[in-house]
């Protein structure tokens, strides 16, 4: 979510400057002031933007300039000024926009007249994404908020950290950007800072976002080509503005979602271009607003020229507000070679022809169209004249404009696997710029809180940069103090990009219960140690005392990443630890002590495991990935030490500490060395290079194919356990549309031999049988019980699951209001000799107050119904 609001806060940018000042206020005819308002000078391509008291001022070259001044909801003055060798004062009262209603051809289907001015926008979307080929501008953008609400429990916290209710925090940088279709930005910050909100280097990486295409940002645009299915829109009114007569546009969602706008978007008539537009987001606990202003960079270019954003949170008790006003200046701007820009011309049909034919007879290396591109641009002029567009025609339009703007078809080019990062290019002298120079360049004034809050983070620099300051803090995080021994404390050595993370005693989530230890009390101690060569070293000893048994578990594992572009680890392990039969997908440990103090459920089961391995990981190749393991395990039986509990309303006793069903010869102690490999293979899995190391994309359409095989081998160390497993697999995960997902898991697997095995070598599932669930996902069997279907016989298990925004409830009233909530459909599927064709099927809500799921599930051996059951999912 929070990626989210960042794409929303950032969208696009502007700033400006010369010699001699003009400054002033833009108010109202009330003189209220106008916040955020734009002033633009067409002639040299660059402007400004007001603060939020309505002050501005811009540096301007002597000369005559026609200044622009403009915001939502009031009519462009155009203001002639005469900038000589002094600075010049010019307050502007902006008067109300004059609406007016549109002369239209009401048409016999009754339809709002807004449906054939959004249709003939669309439609010219896929031209307008792709006008400007190239362009460069410079960039200021100003974040500033503050805390409005903090919960009694964190405010002592926060406060330690400078963060308390009211206080403003301001963020300002100024950057030069380059831009190259069809998403290439690089961006070179020329200066940056920050009051306390964090140095945000590059914000700039959604300069091209738009309002054309808004789904890789989880938003439905009005004007996406989807947008009839869900908004309805409304003409309220025209206005001229800039020589172009606008058509003010209503947006309405037709249902309540967190990917839908409300507000206003205008949309100039005839060349169906966006003017402006005046949108909100109601986003889980946010709410966004958000302006955007567009201006003539070039003839018959609009551009963005000033954003400005609104943000309100509300939730758990905080309270946060914020506002982000940006600006451009200074656009240098290529036309897309490859389009025919005609169509801006349609206003003068006859015009075209004879600048199409005198173009035709005077250049001899013309392109001569094709009998097929000269009938699609006749149908598309024919179309863009039409004044009773139907939604087809739209459509057709739209497939017309798309195919027009394409680049002719070459050898179709795979795209790298490597996703190359756009660095970006930080000024040396970024971060050292004092106030004078912030004075002199910035192009909108900062609010008097605002400035309040910049000399009080001077004044606080000036002592954390003493060198006084500086060793006090690194002996301070390095010493010991008696809190660290209750809460924990991780220290950091920046010089030897080193940490040591330690638990504390009144760490209560590492307390835990079952019946075979009863109280335990985990201790675990982390060492790592880094390089800018991609070598990454971990050290974790760890320590668990069990209080019924009076016993003290250890492990030590440790592993070392010694070529970080292979991705290989070498890693070692070895201890002494109660581990469950199901060691890799048994019960959550806190679930299961839940269930056991308040239900007296032990589901868990465990045995003693006294075990030294070592493992060793690398790619292959790209997408092709070896993990090998080999391990010896001297594993003991254990027993029930405990039965304590808080309470038992169903009269319960404890289960013995042997998983039912299962034959007390496969739980006896148990010596064994096994060998264990796993090939992985994600063809085209793409990936990016980051500090050394390489970091495969965490979500891919792309297929994984995976196979597995186990060997214990008998008389090896002692070793008595004798079996071999041989297991293949394939997992996808998969956009079918819009915020929906289909994903599905299949598995198979045979036992080669299973002369002699444990009950923890068995093949388990991953399963939860409580109605509660802390764990589990896609591979999750919701209603078998635990370690009964265990294996050693050949096995098939599938899962399949599809998520979506809108597919049975949510497109009912009550839950249409639901922002956040998804649904999920399900189905999983086990076979094997002594559980044949056991399947459920399962319906759910996710993200229910952002953390809880809830689900109805249906279980079946064959076709006979087995059980249903309903869970609850807590996220956390």
């Amino acid at each position: 979510m929070t990626k989210i609001y960042t794409i929303i806060l950032f969208f696009l940018i502007s700033l400006s400057g010369y010699a001699q000042k003009i400054s002033g206020k833009i108010t109202d005819l009330e003189g209220k002031p106008i916040p955020f308002a734009n002033i633009y000078i067409k002639e040299l391509a660059t402007g400004t933007t007001s603060n939020i008291d309505g002050e501005y001022h811009m540096d301007l070259a002597k000369g005559t300039w026609n200044l622009h001044y403009r915001y939502l909801g009031y009519q462009t003055k155009e203001v002639v000024v005469n900038m000589t060798e002094n600075d010049l004062n010019m307050d502007v009262a902006l008067a109300p926009q004059t609406y007016q209603l549109k002369e239209v051809k009401v048409l016999a289907s009754g339809e709002d007249p807004a449906y054939y001015v959004m249709r003939k926008a669309i439609a010219m979307g896929d031209y307008y994404t792709k006008q400007v080929s190239e362009y460069n501008n410079m960039v200021y953008l100003k974040g500033s908020g503050k805390v409005t609400s903090v919960p009694r429990l964190f405010k002592k916290k926060l406060a330690e950290e400078g963060i308390t209710v009211g206080k403003t925090f301001v963020t300002e940088n100024i950057s030069k950007i380059h831009f190259e279709l069809p998403d290439k930005v690089k961006e070179e910050v020329i200066s940056i800072r920050s009051s306390g909100l964090g140095e945000q280097a590059d914000p700039m990486q959604f300069i091209t976002a738009n309002l054309y295409n808004t789904k890789d940002d989880g938003f439905i645009s009005p004007l996406d080509k989807t947008a009839f299915a869900v908004y309805r829109f409304e003409l309220e009114s025209v206005f001229e503005d800039q020589g172009r007569m606008i058509n003010k546009i209503k947006v309405t969602p037709k249902r309540k979602g967190k990917d839908l706008f409300r507000g206003y978007i205008n949309i100039a008539e005839n060349y169906w271009n966006i003017h402006s537009a005046d949108l909100k987001l109601n986003l889980p606990m946010t709410d966004v607003h958000m302006h955007q202003l567009y201006a003539p960079v070039k003839e018959e270019v609009w551009m963005p020229v000033s954003f400005d954003f609104n943000i309100k949170f509300k939730g758990m008790g905080f309270g946060l507000e914020g506002m982000y006003v940006a600006s451009i200046k200074d656009y240098e701007i290529t036309l897309n070679p490859d389009l025919d820009h005609d169509y801006l011309k349609k206003l003068d049909i006859s015009k075209k022809q004879e600048d199409a034919q005198v173009a035709e007879l005077g250049n001899q290396e013309s392109k001569v169209l094709s009998v097929k591109e000269q009938k699609r641009k006749q149908e598309i002029q024919t179309l863009l004249e039409k004044d009773d567009m139907s939604n087809s025609e739209m459509r057709k339009l739209a497939r017309l404009m798309e195919k027009d703007t394409e680049k002719p078809k070459k050898e179709k080019v795979r795209e790298p696997l490597e996703i190359k990062i756009e660095k970006v290019k930080m000024a040396k002298d970024a971060k050292d710029k004092d106030s004078l120079y912030w004075a002199e360049m910035r192009p909108i004034p900062l609010s008097v809180d605002e400035k309040i809050s910049f000399e009080k983070k001077d004044s606080m620099e000036i002592v954390r940069n003493s060198p006084e300051y500086k060793d006090s803090v690194r002996i301070a995080n390095r010493k010991f103090k008696f809190s660290h021994l209750l809460f924990g404390k991780t220290y950091k050595y920046k010089e030897s990009n080193s940490s040591f993370s330690t638990p504390g005693l009144l760490s209560f989530d590492k307390v835990s219960y079952n019946t075979v230890q009863g109280f335990t009390f985990n201790a675990p101690f982390r060492y790592t140690k880094s390089d800018t060569l991609g070598h990454y070293f971990t050290l974790s000893p760890e320590f668990t005392y069990a209080f019924s048994r009076e016993h003290l578990d250890y492990s030590l594992s440790t592993y070392y990443r010694y070529n970080g572009l292979k991705r290989s680890y070498i890693g070692f392990g070895l201890g002494s630890k109660a581990v469950d039969f199901n060691e890799k997908t048994g019960i959550n440990p806190l679930l299961n002590a839940i269930s056991s103090l308040y239900f007296k459920d032990n589901y868990m089961k465990l045995y003693d495991k006294n075990y030294i391995n070592i493992w060793h990981d690398t790619d292959i190749a790209n997408g092709l990935r070896l993990s090998t393991r080999v391990e010896y395990a001297n594993r003991k039986q254990l027993y029930n030490t405990n039965s304590w509990y808080i309470s038992d309303p169903d009269d319960n006793e404890y289960t013995i500490n042997i998983p039912e069903g299962v034959d007390p010869l496969l739980v006896q102690d148990n010596k064994s060395f096994n060998f264990e490999a796993t090939l992985e293979y994600t063809p085209r899995h793409r990936y990016y290079i980051e500090k050394g190391v390489k970091r495969m994309t965490w979500y891919h359409n792309q297929p994984t194919f995976g196979l597995r095989y186990k060997q214990a081998i008998k008389d090896v160390f002692d070793s008595e356990a004798d079996y071999s497993l041989l297991e293949a697999s394939v997992r996808q995960e998969f956009e079918t549309g819009f915020n929906d997902r289909l994903s599905y898991s299949v598995k198979a697997g045979t036992f080669l031999s299973s002369d002699n095995m444990h009950f923890s070598d068995f093949k388990h599932f991953n399963t939860s049988k409580p109605t509660v669930m802390l764990s589990g996902g896609l591979n999750t069997f919701r209603l078998l019980d635990y370690y009964q279907h265990s294996t050693t016989e050949d096995y098939i298990e599938a899962h399949l699951q599809y998520e979506s925004d809108r597919l049975l409830l949510k497109r009912l009233p009550i839950l249409n209001n639901s922002l956040a909530i998804q649904e999920r459909v399900f189905a999983n599927y086990l076979t094997h000799e002594n559980k044949k064709n056991y399947w459920e099927v399962g319906y759910g809500l996710s993200q229910i107050f952002l953390f809880m799921d809830v689900e109805v599930v249906w279980s079946f051996d064959g076709k006979h119904h087995r059980d249903t059951g309903v869970k609850l999912k807590f996220n956390f």
